[in-house]
């Protein structure tokens, strides 16, 4: 099981399933109910999935705008439901591996207090 999180305008952490390689990108729309998607590089190991077209009719994310910030992305708030995921050295789109899930659900609990 392939596991990642979306983080909601509302401050929720809700856990979801990805699909296998290849039908991601349409299961990533469908849970952050985005049309266009662009993918901000966290880190090496982790993406957030963003709807490119959030930033104009979505609510501000205060959770996701914290976590980008502290890994350096400054200059923008981000807009509408997000998704995080794990990332392979290929660039393909993957669950959060055990280690990572605990990690970052300690760290967003920093971000959100």
């Amino acid at each position: 099981m392939s596991i990642a999180f979306v983080l909601t305008t509302d401050d929720d952490i809700r856990e979801v399933e990805l699909p296998p390689p290849g039908g991601t990108r349409p299961a990533v729309c469908c849970e952050i109910n985005a049309r266009l998607l662009d993918v901000v590089r966290l880190t090496t190991r982790l993406d957030m999935w963003i709807d490119v077209e959030g930033h104009d009719v979505k609510p501000v994310n205060r959770v996701a705008t914290a976590l980008a910030r502290r890994h350096g992305y400054t200059w923008q708030n981000y807009h509408g439901d997000v998704l995080l995921c794990g990332v392979n050295g290929d660039g393909d789109t993957i669950g959060l591996t055990r280690e990572q899930t605990v990690g970052m659900l300690t760290h967003l609990l920093d971000v959100v207090t």
